[in-house]
């Protein structure tokens, strides 16, 4: 890579849901260098076919980014770590992630649906109690996924607080190293005790599940058991938490489009990926740097040279005018659309994407249901956005019905 720098990264700062004009000028112009605030120079990958191509072709992968100062927003990082499975590639990642599918497989979350369904039901009636002007974010976009995955991975009740309190540590992108240091000892401990017990008492949850892999097939290693583990805790928790949370805003502050799921429910399964591709969930900058692994040419000619990092901006490149007709309108009635990628595409789709995809469905089947005439409770332009996390997610979204 050449030492010349275009843009220094991110231009403009977001804590909402805004995608900047500059970023619709820049995707038309291909990959650009740029700097951001910490770790060397990289490429940036904006357009649709090119952050494709970054996610899915293996000529990209984590694991040259070993040792290397990795571009990033925060002086500090984890991303790193090779003993996580979002860092490997293929084969060890395709080994490991073969043996996490059945855990994960959409037969698998659909036996949980009851479950889900339950505890939505709770939380509504929790938010129906508290009355107009209940925050919807604390009330049920938190509460549902903490509850299932500690239910997942049988956190007593009484330990709830304290695994928030560990994962929203390492989640934040304004806390010190030490903190998260800490905050991750402690966390990996507890994931080793939940083992431990899962060893004593074997029940048929998906912590059991893998537990199996690695004491009757001995096929997970104990480190690569609580990696995956530690995986599933903070990749399913804040983001789910973030989707569910800045969907029904969006539905409530565009109100026709909330009224269109009440006259025509059974658009809901088209609106849902709509809104996954519509959402930008992460801040500009924080999606996982790709590192070439050989010459590879992506848009406009450009010569992406073996070693250099490349920064996959998917929520720019799922506004794509090329793929999406009017990318930057949402739309329920997209004809045959393109698969978005804000859950990446290829070795690295998220593994949680059925049980992320779940939740969002029974929560907005059962708001369309008990509450037909839901409605911001303040103007849009009120509802405020965490500044701390690398998610873009709102603080709060106070409702009225």
């Amino acid at each position: 890579m050449t030492d010349a720098i275009e843009i220094g990264y991110p231009v403009v700062r977001r804590d909402d849901l805004v995608i900047d004009d500059f970023y619709r000028d820049l995707q038309a112009k291909g990959p650009a260098r740029v700097q951001l605030p910490f770790g060397e120079p990289c490429w940036l990958a904006t357009s649709y076919e090119d952050v494709r191509t970054v996610y899915s072709d293996r000529r990209f992968g984590r694991e040259l980014g070993a040792g290397r100062d990795t571009p990033r927003m925060t002086p500090e990082s984890f991303a790193d770590d090779p003993a996580i499975i979002a860092n490997m590639d293929p084969p060890q990642h395709t080994r490991l992630r073969r043996l996490t599918l059945t855990a994960f497989s959409a037969s698998q979350i659909r036996k949980l649906r009851g479950w889900v369904e339950d505890i939505v039901e709770e939380l509504l009636s929790e938010l129906e109690e508290a009355g107009a002007g209940a925050d919807y974010v604390e009330v049920v976009a938190w509460n549902l996924p903490l509850r299932l995955l500690t239910g997942i991975l049988g956190v007593k009740e009484s330990d709830i607080p304290l695994f928030r309190g560990w994962v929203d540590t390492l989640m934040a992108i304004d806390q010190e190293r030490s903190a998260k240091s800490e905050a991750l000892v402690l966390l990996l401990e507890f994931i080793g005790a939940l083992i431990a017990e899962r060893r004593v008492k074997p029940t048929d949850d998906l912590l059991s599940i893998m537990v199996n892999a690695r004491d009757n097939e001995d096929q997970l290693s104990e480190a690569e058991l609580i990696s995956l583990s530690l995986a599933l805790f903070l990749a399913g928790f804040e983001t789910t938490a973030a989707q569910l949370g800045s969907t029904v805003y969006v539905l409530t502050s565009q109100r026709r489009l909330w009224q269109e799921l009440v006259d025509t429910p059974e658009l809901l399964p088209a609106a849902i990926e709509e809104m996954w591709r519509w959402i930008p969930s992460f801040r500009f900058g924080m999606p996982n740097v790709r590192w070439a692994k050989e010459d590879v040419e992506l848009s406009g000619g450009v010569v992406i040279r073996a070693g250099d990092p490349v920064l996959p901006e998917h929520q720019v490149a799922n506004r794509d005018e090329a793929v999406f007709p009017r990318a930057w309108e949402i739309d329920f009635h997209r004809i045959e659309p393109s698969p978005h990628l804000s859950l990446a595409v290829g070795a690295h789709r998220c593994l949680g994407m059925h049980l992320a995809g779940l939740e969002i469905e029974v929560t907005l089947e059962a708001l369309l249901r008990r509450f037909p005439t839901l409605e911001l409770a303040v103007p849009a332009d009120q509802v405020m956005w965490s500044p701390s996390t690398f998610l873009r997610s709102p603080l709060a979204v106070p409702l009225c019905w």
